[in-house]
């Protein structure tokens, strides 16, 4: 009995060494954007979203990125800037 559990540990572990090397991308688990794309932050609520899917403001100078126009509105209010 103690040989059949001993032979499939040994197979599990063949198995899993073959497939991690030919199948690496595979099964991961947590990978948050595949095409790539940057993430920003949201000067405001300190959350990350996908550039593409961001609400974009450029402010003296600078180029803001916002999770919605809600927040580059709270933003824009707690900050005292004009609104232009």
């Amino acid at each position: 009995m103690s040989r059949l559990i001993i032979f499939l540990i040994i197979l599990a572990a063949i198995y899993w060494v073959i497939k991690r090397a030919f199948f690496p991308g595979k099964g991961r688990v947590g990978k948050t954007d595949e095409a790539g794309e940057d993430l920003v932050q949201d000067p405001f609520c300190q959350c990350y979203i996908p550039k593409s899917q961001s609400y974009a403001i450029s402010l003296q100078g600078k180029k803001l990125f916002f999770c919605s126009e809600d927040c580059c509105k709270k933003y824009m209010a707690s900050r005292a800037f004009p609104k232009s």
